[in-house]
């Protein structure tokens, strides 16, 4: 398959092949348009789709990726890998904003739900978390970190 007819719905093999990278060359260039897509869904977060970003702007991403692939020695590639790749990313961030939003949404209902008018409850307003397990001496509750759109694709 040559990267002229790549299809929208290509399996990762079809893509890597047209592109004519080898395992390794296909990560790094999978690691460079997930960090692209980070740096523009925080710069233009309207542009959720590759169809909604100028013609211009995806000239000079184009550019900016496969300048860093050749500065790594791995073969450029063209704008239907490029257009394959970010449709994904941009369908998966979209994806995971929808999931964080509905659980901001219910978080905000489970605090309505927490909340007493009543004077007898010294914790209004707090929500009240069980414990995943009893306290014992030396016990500490692992860290989180917060979400991310894109490490978390």
């Amino acid at each position: 398959m040559s990267a002229q007819n790549i299809r929208v719905n290509a399996t990762v093999n079809e893509a890597r092949t047209a592109a004519g990278h080898n395992k390794e060359q296909w990560d790094r260039f999978y690691f460079i348009t997930k960090d692209e897509a980070k740096q523009l869904s925080e710069t233009h977060p309207l542009w959720t789709r590759w169809i909604l970003i100028p013609a211009n702007e995806k000239d000079i991403m184009l550019q900016r990726i496969n300048g860093r692939l050749s500065a790594e020695g791995i073969a450029p590639v063209d704008m239907n890998i490029l257009k394959w790749r970010m449709s994904q990313l941009l369908r998966d961030i979209q994806r995971k904003y929808k999931l964080i939003y509905r659980y901001l949404a219910e978080g905000s209902m489970l605090i309505g739900l927490g909340t007493s008018t009543s004077p007898a409850h010294p914790q209004q307003g707090k929500v009240m978390q069980r414990s995943p397990q009893p306290q014992q001496p030396g016990y500490s509750p692992p860290e989180t970190r917060p979400y991310d759109p894109i490490r978390d694709v």
